[in-house]
């Protein structure tokens, strides 16, 4: 993970921990213009991962929605924590540039015409270039679904809504590669 000033990592992390909401930006793949959604996430000290449950008012696949399909065309993504307070010495936010890839259930990564997307296949839990590369697609779907399986537990432990709403065999998982940080600090801009 990229290095934030030490004097300000433990609060950023504890910030980060503690907000209930962030939003995701990823880049429409037929408009190349930003496309943003508010997103529940849970973050390992590695990653950060973006669940994508059941939606209550729509039976949408997983496969249809524009944040999956817009990062199976162009991996690059955004996603911003921050804090509105009235006392403006509480503001801060967090801004996470990193790459987005898929974990979960390969069988859901159908694109919109129903037919299997390659290159999405591709961009299931790829290595990222700190990473050693995978031998074979046995390792890779054995680690995504290590991963999805302590994202799920995260989640559970961080929302107890999912006690009653399906957290989903499908996450984003967000590996950094950028922070940036900003917080009021003695009513000074820091």
């Amino acid at each position: 993970m990229p290095v934030v000033d030490k004097n300000d990592s433990n609060f950023i992390y504890s910030l980060i921990n503690d907000a209930r909401v962030a939003r995701l930006a990823t880049i429409d793949y037929e408009d190349v213009k930003p496309h943003i959604v508010p997103v529940v996430f849970v973050f390992d000290g590695n990653s950060y991962y973006i669940p994508i449950d059941k939606k209550p008012k729509r039976n949408t696949e997983p496969g249809r929605l524009r944040r999956i399909r817009n990062i199976q065309k162009n991996p690059n993504v955004a996603l911003l924590i921050d804090e509105y307070n009235e006392d403006w010495s509480k503001l801060f936010f967090v801004m996470i540039q990193g790459k987005g890839s898929l974990i979960g259930e390969f069988t859901e990564y159908d694109d919109i015409r129903g037919k299997r997307n390659p290159k999405a296949d591709r961009q299931l839990e790829q290595p990222h270039l700190h990473q050693q590369e995978m031998n074979s697609s046995s390792t890779r779907s054995r680690k995504s679904q290590y991963l999805l399986q302590n994202a799920q537990s995260l989640l559970l432990e961080k929302y107890p809504q999912y006690q009653t709403v399906s957290v989903g065999q499908l996450c984003i998982k967000v590996y950094p590669e950028k922070v940036f940080s900003w917080k009021m600090s003695s009513g000074k801009i820091g």
